[in-house]
């Protein structure tokens, strides 16, 4: 069974599209997926826009009032001064920052085991969803996605943008920060994650080019985290390499082994696992300790086992405090 906070995530939508940000209130723009327009007369502040999606235009409000935030939005919705009114993914606290959580780890959650409660959406009167999804390219969007796009959007304006692997959200998200507002927080924030990458990469170059990283953790099985999941691309944006065991994996988030087959990772001389925003290892790291096979790993047996906050940053602001955290590793090894 994989990790129950993926599932979860992945479970959320099972739909997806591009869409490209609106600019100013009076003009049109258009960008790399799309376009929005602005529908007010000239010279008055627009009151709504439309947007292309993979599904067809969408037009939302420019100054949303009752948003609820799918996958991913919570964020983008908070740096654009809205706080949702529901959430499908508020109850993770270590998907957001602590000032978000705050604000957020109250609401209702609108994710029921078989995908949105249409019936809350409804009850709680809406004017703007908006969300990403992990998907392929446009034509391979299925039937079923669709149809449940249109259900959501028949409530209210529904704003998906795909993103094409965990690892690509960051910049799905981005999209959502400039589909809500200007995107300069969002913007500043990749500009950050991407310096201090820069920056990792040159001041502990000896140190990533010596060592061998094992992200994982264990629900059933244990996840050994591939380049297209949120803590292996922000791995490799610091310049660090993944064990041989997931290095090529391009489809699937990890490669799944069976407790008894961890000692495949014997490469490894570093492990990483997921931390809580308090220090404490999660769900996923804490059973992972409780295996033979993990404690006679190389790596772990050397002590080079480390806790990595924001394990699954699916957004700069996120994963700009995982490199962070990697960052304290990175010296220990040093």
């Amino acid at each position: 069974m994989n990790n129950p906070r993926l599932l979860a995530a992945a479970g959320a939508l099972v739909i997806g599209l591009g869409i490209t940000a609106c600019g100013s209130a009076t003009s049109a723009t258009s960008g790399a997926a799309g376009t929005s327009t602005e529908t007010a007369a000239a010279g008055a502040e627009a009151t709504t826009h439309s947007v292309d999606t993979a599904f067809g235009q969408v037009t939302i409000p420019t100054k949303p009032t009752r948003a609820i935030a799918l996958e991913g939005g919570v964020g983008p919705l908070l740096s654009a001064g809205i706080t949702p009114v529901a959430t499908a993914d508020g109850d993770f606290a270590d998907s957001f920052l602590p000032e978000e959580y705050a604000k957020v780890k109250d609401l209702p959650i609108i994710l029921g085991k078989d995908g949105p409660d249409l019936e809350r959406i409804v009850a709680l009167k809406p004017d703007l969803m908006i969300g990403f999804v992990r998907g392929g390219k446009t034509a391979e969007l299925s039937a079923d996605a669709k149809a449940q796009w249109t259900k959501l959007n028949a409530i209210a304006p529904t704003v998906l943008i795909r993103s094409d692997g965990s690892a690509q959200t960051k910049d799905a998200t981005l999209t959502m920060s400039e589909v809500l507002g200007d995107g300069e927080q969002a913007q500043a924030a990749k500009k950050a994650y991407e310096e201090k990458a820069a920056e990792l990469k040159k001041t502990y170059a000896d140190v990533l080019a010596n060592n061998v990283f094992a992200p994982l953790d264990y629900y059933e099985e244990v996840n050994v985290y591939s380049p297209i999941s949120w803590p292996g691309d922000t791995l490799l944006d610091a310049g660090a390499k993944l064990t041989s065991v997931s290095a090529n994996e391009r489809t699937e988030n990890a490669t799944f082994l069976s407790a008894e087959q961890l000692g495949k990772i014997s490469d490894a001389t570093v492990v990483l696992y997921d931390e809580t925003v308090d220090g404490q290892p999660a769900e996923g790291a804490a059973e992972l300790a409780k295996l033979p096979t993990y404690t006679a790993l190389p790596a772990v047996k050397a002590g080079h086992s480390y806790g990595l906050r924001y394990f699954f940053a699916d957004r700069y602001e996120t994963a700009l405090k995982s490199l962070e955290s990697l960052e304290a590793t990175l010296k220990k090894l040093a």
